[in-house]
């Protein structure tokens, strides 16, 4: 360098001159580009900005749309698990009434005349008042002697069916007929599979 220079001018190195010489158009061309070059790069940040925003949208509506789905088909299986549990329980409900008057009828066969009448007189026992005034305890002539225990006189009935019994007293009469509430709890127990085909139908 020469001595007489007092500093040296420094150029953007981007800047290229023709034949050594820099020229005030190259130099406004090449500012022009920077800023067209800052702008570009803005653009491209807000670009990736709002695209990055609609993919976590799209992603998070995406997310919704499966968690629907997954509870959408929660509530069918749920749906068809209760009716599938509705209709084993009333079959259920069928196989256990026709086992209870299996059983019924085979406890009927199993018992004595005697264990039957004297189960009848219980039931009198606890369904009579205390203190009748002029009680009488009737039964089939075919069922007599009564039970021991009963706190009532017993006269035979041939009117009466076998294995019931009948008590008479000045405050009212109470009877006790173990045939009949067989059938009836057997008609009621047969009935049961035909109520529940209404019930469901309606």
């Amino acid at each position: 360098m020469n001595g007489f220079c007092a500093g040296r001018v420094s150029v953007d190195p981007d800047l290229l001159s023709q034949h050594g010489v820099l020229h005030a158009a190259a130099m406004k061309r090449t500012a022009d580009a920077h800023v067209l070059a800052e702008r570009i790069v803005e653009q491209g940040r807000e670009d990736a900005e709002r695209l990055l925003t609609e993919a976590r949208s799209a992603a998070q509506q995406a997310v919704f749309d499966a968690e629907s789905r997954v509870l959408e088909q929660g509530m069918l299986l749920q749906q068809g698990m209760d009716a599938a549990m509705a209709g084993l329980l009333e079959q259920a409900q069928d196989i256990v009434a026709g086992l209870a008057g299996t059983l019924y009828d085979r406890l009927l066969l199993q018992t004595t005349d005697g264990e039957k009448i004297a189960a009848a007189c219980r039931h009198l026992l606890r369904e009579a008042p205390p203190k009748l005034v002029n009680a009488l305890l009737r039964l089939h002539p075919a069922d007599m002697p009564p039970p021991d225990g009963l706190p009532w006189p017993c006269e035979a009935d041939p009117a009466l069916e076998p294995g019931s019994c009948k008590l008479e007293a000045g405050s009212g009469e109470w009877r006790v007929d173990l045939s009949a509430a067989a059938s009836a709890l057997r008609q009621a127990l047969a009935a049961l599979p035909a109520r529940h085909e209404a019930q469901a139908d309606s």
